[in-house]
């Protein structure tokens, strides 16, 4: 299955086994392999029909940067297949997979290869099982230039084919699936110094001068992966923001404003102080157990109040309010009457002769008094502190 992203005007032939010896590095899987050696040469090749033909291979730095802008747009398709390297051109398991394209002024277009742990054991040891590497690459026959890269770029072999013949027969049958380079992936990786990119770079020094001032970066020293870590940090940053701000919208509705509404600060903060204030139910527990301990009420009376005063607080506690005067003046005549049965001798106020006359001669106390005579001074001296307050004060 071919990827194309863009069709060259020009229709590319591959060039295969134009072979470079391996530098062994053991200890690491990743290796510089030249895949397109620097100079103007013209190659053998097999075309479509089988019949002999002649390739002119010239790389520059152009293709490098055509094959580095493949290379970037098949690694920026998620679950897409990768390009890679194979033995012998077989086209079978892969024996590792480019990671980057580049330019070398003595060399020409080298590849940043990361090697499987087996093409490592198979490339390195004395002697290596194989000793070169052979590229598989669409060329433009009228430039010599790469215009891309395949999927599969090329293999280790082991009859490096070195020279201006080299034939191209041995990866005839690979599958042609051209990766050809966006223009615009070209120019945004092109050097400053190539006049086919010099109109592009001013605007990407630009955008990357930008960037560093945005990230306080220096653009002389920044790297890329700097660059792209700050670029992360700030979208992770907006999408933070953003999900308090969904939370604060919550809130605002919360604390009984319209969805819609933009309240002040100071309207906010007035809200916010009525969440810390004491619940009916606490308030309630505080007022039943100040009664018991006054004597207003019972102790067994605080568990029905406590249930009460958390239900409806503003309600009850006026009643509880209307029935504390007469237990606290129920409790003076009571305890003057102890007093009294102790053979204290003390003389009567006022307030206590016209209690005794109320409960002697009013219509509706007097009868109370006959059954119970503590409660029916204890409503004489509500009903005296009510109309008559001057004897009390006596």
């Amino acid at each position: 299955m071919s990827e194309v992203t863009t069709q060259p005007t020009t229709r590319p032939i591959a060039l295969t086994g134009l072979s470079s010896a391996i530098n062994h590095q053991p200890s690491s899987p990743d290796l510089w392999i030249v895949y397109l050696p620097k100079g103007d040469r013209v190659v053998d090749q097999a075309a479509e029909d089988g019949t002999p033909a002649k390739l002119r291979v010239n790389p520059s730095a152009l293709s490098a940067r055509r094959m580095e802008a493949a290379l970037r747009l098949t690694q920026g398709k998620r679950g897409a297949n990768q390009p890679y390297v194979d033995y012998n051109h077989d086209d079978k398991e892969a024996s590792g997979r480019p990671l980057k394209f580049a330019w070398h002024d003595d060399l020409g277009v080298i590849g940043l290869t990361r090697r499987t742990l087996q093409a490592v054991e198979r490339t390195t040891g004395d002697p290596p099982e194989f000793q070169a590497f052979s590229p598989h690459v669409p060329i433009d026959p009228e430039s010599g230039e790469a215009m891309g890269i395949y999927m599969n770029c090329g293999g280790f072999v082991n009859r490096p084919l070195f020279g201006d013949a080299t034939a191209l027969s041995a990866a005839a049958h690979l599958p042609q699936e051209l990766v050809a380079a966006d223009p615009n992936a070209v120019e945004l990786i092109g050097d400053a110094a190539d006049p086919e990119t010099t109109e592009a770079a001013p605007a990407f020094t630009q955008l990357i001068a930008k960037l560093c001032a945005r990230y306080l970066f220096d653009p002389a020293t920044v790297s890329e992966p700097e660059l792209l870590a700050a670029i992360e940090r700030e979208q992770a940053d907006i999408a933070s923001l953003t999900a308090r701000a969904t939370l604060a919208e919550h809130a605002i509705v919360a604390l009984g404003f319209e969805k819609s509404a933009t309240p002040q600060l100071a309207e906010l903060t007035a809200k916010a102080a009525t969440l810390r204030l004491p619940s009916d139910e606490s308030i309630g527990h505080e007022l039943a157990g100040f009664a018991v301990g006054c004597g207003i009420l019972a102790p067994a009376e605080r568990v029905e109040w406590e249930r009460r005063l958390a239900k409806d607080r503003a309600g009850w506690t006026k009643e509880l309010i209307a029935k504390a005067p007469s237990v606290l003046l129920g409790r003076i005549v009571k305890d003057q009457a102890v007093a009294g049965a102790a053979g204290g001798i003390r003389v009567k106020a006022k307030w206590e002769h016209r209690v005794d006359e109320l409960c002697t001669k009013d219509p509706l106390i007097a009868p109370i008094a006959a059954k119970d005579p503590a409660r029916a001074k204890s409503i004489a001296l509500e009903r005296i502190a009510k109309d008559e307050p001057a004897l009390l004060k006596n």
